[in-house]
């Protein structure tokens, strides 16, 4: 069994968002944290998370326990991975090659933001051609075209089609932020 190890100084992810809120510009900070449209969705989500409880099963045969789980043809570590999110490299400096370099050491999914601040191809050599790739639909066609072109010569495995909103979201704080 793997042992667990936890930063004394982070338990939990409101100790990480306390010490990041300090050391990210604010910025960035705010556009990481935030959301779209007077963030509705990012408080509703947060509660309905928090509203999951499981039912543990004590005093079982636990001993064959795994967390391993099969996505598209292939056996990942865990039934989780790292998802896209865009401009990284405004939180910390080469974010996305860090964080897709951990995916690929850990064996979990790491996704690939449309408007990451790391190259399709970067990203797919740090995975050994295990990263997912997200396309938010560009406005321009052409753009598209190029981005798909170069993921299938990466020979990204999994392509992440967004289709949450019919056009980029409206960002309050970055619209105030400049």
């Amino acid at each position: 069994m793997t042992e667990i190890k936890i930063n004394p100084r982070y338990p939990d992810i409101d100790f990480l968002r306390a010490k990041a809120k300090k050391r990210i510009p604010r910025f960035a900070f705010e556009y990481l944290d935030g959301g779209c449209n007077s963030e509705v969705n990012l408080r509703r989500n947060t509660a309905e998370i928090r509203d999951v409880q499981l039912k543990p099963y004590y005093l079982r045969d636990y001993d064959k326990i795994s967390t391993e789980t099969e996505l598209f043809g292939k056996t990942y570590s865990a039934p989780f991975g790292i998802s896209p999110i865009g401009l990284q490299g405004l939180m910390w400096p080469r974010a996305s090659e860090i964080l897709a370099k951990a995916a690929f050491e850990h064996n979990i999914p790491y996704i690939l933001s449309t408007v990451a601040t790391a190259s399709l191809e970067t990203i797919s050599e740090i995975t050994e051609g295990n990263a997912w790739f997200q396309l938010y639909h560009p406005v321009e066609d052409a753009l598209r075209d190029d981005l798909l072109r170069r993921a299938a010569a990466a020979e990204y495995p999994v392509l992440v089609i967004l289709s949450d909103v019919p056009t980029f979201g409206y960002r309050a704080k970055e619209i105030k932020n400049g």
